[in-house]
């Protein structure tokens, strides 16, 4: 039986904390780097949506001229001016499409991130749509 001290290290011993630190180092800073390209790129994609929903929702709000007889007739022209101008506003450009009463709002912006880190895409592109209808809750003046 040994008196070994546990203490005690051999040569083979020597430099192991040092490599499992720095690989464990390693892995952090990686961790890190996809952590800081995933909030940009969710920071990205929510402003973009945000900004198309406002664009929807601007276009699909009928001004005055619009109602006619109790009901609503979305002037295309009128919509995709309002959307466009919300979209600018917001320094976004998209593509702004009106059908009956829905107007739908597609933009796409380009991500600058901190530190470009494989596999995030460079770009995110949001959609919203919004219908258009008489007063607050679409069924006022009947």
């Amino acid at each position: 039986m040994s008196t070994r001290d546990a203490t005690t290290e051999t040569p083979a011993d020597r430099g192991d904390v040092m490599l499992m630190t720095t690989v464990f180092v390693v892995f952090l800073m990686l961790g890190a780097w996809a952590l800081v390209s995933a909030g940009q790129q969710w920071g990205a994609r929510r402003d973009a949506q945000a900004s198309a929903a406002a664009a929807a929702r601007a276009g699909a709000q009928v001004q005055s001229s619009e109602v006619r007889g109790g009901s609503v007739a979305l002037d295309p022209a009128a919509a995709q001016t309002r959307a466009q101008a919300v979209l600018g506003a917001s320094g976004y450009a998209g593509a702004v499409s009106v059908n009956g009463l829905t107007v739908t709002v597609v933009v796409s912006r380009s991500i600058d991130y901190a530190f470009a880190a494989p596999g995030f895409d460079s770009s995110v592109t949001a959609a919203a749509t919004a219908t258009a209808s008489r007063g607050v809750q679409g069924d006022e003046g009947g």
